[in-house]
């Protein structure tokens, strides 16, 4: 199992000049990994148009588990590509109801096939590792252990299949632990970053309360997602495709730098309430990196510096 993670080669971001003036549809566009996409996009020199529930520059609202309002927003239009990252987290009727029916009324309201589709889905359609060590490839048997694996697998089902259909290109990007500034505290990094900044402003008393920290984890910086999402919709290769950095983390080596990066040091009291059924996960990226050039290139802890600055900056107020 690797250890520490190498700092990739510069990414080849030359590729970009040759597919600038492209027309793109973000879904999910207002979104933690929507607007760095739409952004990344959108300074390479492409049009980009947004979807998402609630209307802003750049957005239009649409709720594509509608399927007449999908149907009434897309049909004058036309793109190049589609990243579709619409989806959420919740009971597996609102899952079905947005990840997969959604999906298909997006799929199926596009009357011009765009030159490729792009879908956000996730390891966890994975479930448990194969391999002893965590280690995931696009090869491995797909078995979810939770609702929400079962929905972006049965999303990236329906997809393929209306794809096929309309001789459209599919891309799955099977994105591991996203993370960066401005992440929802819903998810651990930035929930514990949020505590410990509150506690190195006096705002909350020692100790830091966390969950079961000895889990390995592939966290992703967000911005790596995003471009290497881009990249993918401009080759428009298809295929499944892990997008993560191939080295697990633990929550302890979280813990400990995000206190070393605030210059503290408090004592830690650790939950047992939770006990995740997988010990450790994370992704082979050869694929990527083999098919479209990609690796990731922001260190971890230039990460936690971010979403450490940001939660600063939001509790000082």
């Amino acid at each position: 199992m690797p250890q520490h993670r190498k700092n990739s080669p510069q990414i080849h971001r030359f590729i970009f000049k040759k597919y600038s003036n492209m027309n793109i549809l973000v879904t999910g566009a207002s979104g933690f990994l929507g607007k760095r996409i739409t952004h990344f996009a959108s300074a390479k020199g492409n049009e980009v148009l947004g979807l998402d529930l609630t209307e802003s520059h750049q957005v239009l609202k649409c709720d594509l588990s509608n399927t007449e309002e999908a149907a009434e927003i897309l049909k004058k239009r036309s793109f190049d590509t589609v990243i579709h990252l619409a989806g959420i987290r919740g009971n597996c009727e609102d899952m079905t109801r947005v990840n997969v029916n959604g999906t298909a009324n997006l799929l199926n309201a596009l009357l011009n096939p765009p030159g490729c589709v792009v879908l956000a889905s996730s390891c966890a359609v994975y479930g448990i590792p194969r391999e002893p060590d965590g280690r995931i490839q696009e090869s491995d048997p797909t078995v979810p252990i939770t609702d929400y694996g079962r929905t972006m697998l049965e999303k990236e089902r329906v997809a393929k299949e209306i794809c096929s259909l309309r001789k459209i290109p599919l891309a799955s990007a099977r994105i591991f632990n996203l993370f960066g500034a401005e992440q929802s505290p819903a998810m651990m990094t930035s929930a514990v970053a949020q505590k410990l900044v509150k506690i190195f402003l006096g705002r909350i008393p020692p100790p830091l309360h966390t969950g079961p920290l000895h889990t390995l984890r592939d966290l992703i910086d967000v911005d790596d997602v995003a471009e290497a999402m881009v990249l993918m919709a401009v080759k428009k290769t298809p295929g499944n495709f892990n997008v993560g950095t191939g080295t697990p983390i633990s929550g302890t080596e979280v813990v400990n730098t995000l206190q070393d990066i605030l210059e503290m040091h408090v004592p830690v009291e650790i939950s047992s309430e939770f006990n995740p059924m997988v010990g450790c996960i994370y992704a082979d990226t050869s694929k990527i990196q083999s098919a479209l050039g990609w690796s990731p290139s922001v260190p971890f802890r230039s990460t936690l510096t971010a979403i450490v600055n940001y939660w600063l900056k939001r509790e000082a107020v």
